[in-house]
């Protein structure tokens, strides 16, 4: 049975991670600065504009962070690879 999934699709892992994140005081100064500067922003613009920009910005950082991932996976495979067969 593959009980990965189950450990990582579920409501529990995402509170631990808030809580995690929370308890970095760096990532909490980050966040203030973050919202503070999108107040601003929204203020300056309008808010279906922000809106927009802000959900442009999310699709282009998560497809990132996917793809960045997605390359590291290859590199460890073939890493694994190289190992197995002995170089």
């Amino acid at each position: 049975m593959n009980i990965l999934p189950s450990l990582f699709l579920n409501n529990a892992i995402v509170t631990e991670i808030e809580s995690f994140c929370a308890s970095d005081p760096e990532f909490m100064r980050a966040q203030q600065e973050f919202y503070k500067i999108t107040d601003q922003i929204e203020t300056l613009a309008s808010p279906d504009l922000y809106d927009a920009f802000e959900k442009g910005l999310w699709a282009y950082l998560y497809r990132t962070a996917d793809l960045y991932y997605l390359y590291g996976l290859g590199l460890r495979q073939e890493i694994l690879q190289t190992l197995g067969t002995g170089g």
